[in-house]
């Protein structure tokens, strides 16, 4: 169907359709797309995209029969399932889990519109049918792993509202179950309230027939930590697109992520982090491993304003290219409006050291094999600091990925 015809025949369909102010904003947003006015030429939130995978689509989504569930495997691990965008409503003294509903337009009428010139968060606003609240309370300790599924040719346009209290510590962890066909354009505004401390871990592996459109925007108080691993071995089109804004003082966060790609898959990434307050640090490391015709590109921003002195920030991009046929193409970029700062970049890419490879061969190991010890130690820094379970799932996913290469 045309982007018109999604509009104009499901609008009944989509979240707050009752309510004036977010119906106009619908409006507003979709006659912008419509009449494409928007940088069509210098677009990051279009690299590796083309207007039409966006904008033509069938539109599919309805209540399903089967239901959503919480497990508690202790008093400390929830196991969420998500179907479809819909999770089961749940509260404890340690947390508050529930679905978006139509009375809680105000809360999305106030959020952050920074990334006001971002097509997929444009789009995410139009057809809206989901959306989670989870609230993790004060001094809390908690591991959160959410699983979403989603079924055959579904369509899903959510927005999560997650809020870490004060002094909250918790492991999130998002995997992504996906049936043939379906897209997926997922945003998350997330708030690390002070002295807290989250790490998010994100599992990408699925078929060559789903889209992934996974946006994050987090906001760090003062004292807080955020640390994000997204490690994606889909063959299907994934594009993560992760934002940052350091508020309070002593805040930090860290972007890392890791993608492997094969056939004529595509990716796009970007990470960007804004200093806005003094003494906080980021780090923001991006590694590919590209084989056959794939392609992939990687963003890089840091923005440190005036107030933000005694700031630190980091960016590095790595990339092997496996063929001459891949291509990866890597912008790092530092504004910076403070003078007491220490920020670098760098980014490296290329094919595999040919001197590191003659060596293996050179101890009777054969091509194959010694290209897999590369790529291996190639993201071996990465899994250091994972706990057990995390880096046994992605050594199984890299030894998927490795016995591919021919």
């Amino acid at each position: 169907m045309t982007l018109e015809d999604n509009f104009n025949f499901h609008s009944k369909e989509y979240i707050f359709s009752n309510d004036n102010f977010l119906s106009k904003e619908r409006e507003n947003i979709f006659n912008k797309i419509k009449l494409k006015d928007f940088d069509k030429k210098n677009n990051e939130s279009l690299k590796n995209i083309s207007f039409s995978d966006l904008s033509l689509f069938n539109y599919c989504y309805h209540s399903t029969d089967e239901d959503p569930n919480i497990i508690l495997q202790d008093k400390y691990i929830y196991k969420i399932n998500i179907v479809n965008g819909v999770c089961k409503n749940y509260e404890d003294e340690n947390i508050e889990i529930r679905n978006v509903t139509n009375l809680d337009s105000k809360k999305f009428a106030d959020q952050n519109g920074n990334n006001i010139d971002d097509l997929v968060i444009d789009f995410n606003k139009i057809f809206l049918n989901s959306g989670i609240f989870i609230n993790v309370k004060k001094n809390s300790k908690l591991k959160l792993d959410l699983l979403h599924t989603t079924y055959k040719n579904y369509t899903i346009f959510q927005n999560n509202i997650f809020t870490f209290q004060d002094n909250c510590e918790v492991e999130l962890q998002d995997e992504f179950n996906l049936s043939n066909n379906t897209i997926n354009n997922i945003n998350y505004n997330i708030q690390v309230n002070n002295k807290s401390v989250v790490k998010h871990n994100v599992f990408q592996n699925f078929s060559n027939s789903n889209k992934l459109y996974l946006t994050t925007n987090t906001v760090c108080e003062k004292d807080s930590s955020f640390s994000q691993n997204t490690y994606n071995f889909a063959n299907g089109f994934v594009r993560n697109f992760h934002y940052v804004e350091l508020n309070g003082e002593f805040a930090n966060a860290t972007l890392n992520g890791c993608f492997f790609l094969k056939d004529k898959n595509l990716c796009s990434n970007k990470t960007h982090i804004v200093h806005n307050s003094e003494n906080c640090e980021s780090n923001q490391t991006y590694k590919g491993i590209l084989n056959d015709y794939a392609k992939a590109n990687y963003f890089s921003n840091t923005f440190v304003s005036k107030n933000a002195q005694k700031t630190e920030g980091y960016q590095l991009s790595k990339g092997i290219l496996l063929t001459d046929h891949c291509s990866f193409f890597s912008k790092p970029e530092l504004r910076i409006f403070a003078d007491d700062v220490k920020c670098s970049h760098g980014s490296t890419i290329g094919p595999v050291d040919e001197s590191a490879l003659y060596y293996l061969r050179s101890r009777g190991i054969n091509k194959n094999e010694a290209m897999k010890m590369l790529i291996a130690s190639f993201i071996e820094d990465d899994l250091k600091n994972l706990n057990e379970n995390i880096a046994n799932k992605i050594n199984q996913n890299l030894s998927d990925y490795l016995s591919s290469l021919r």
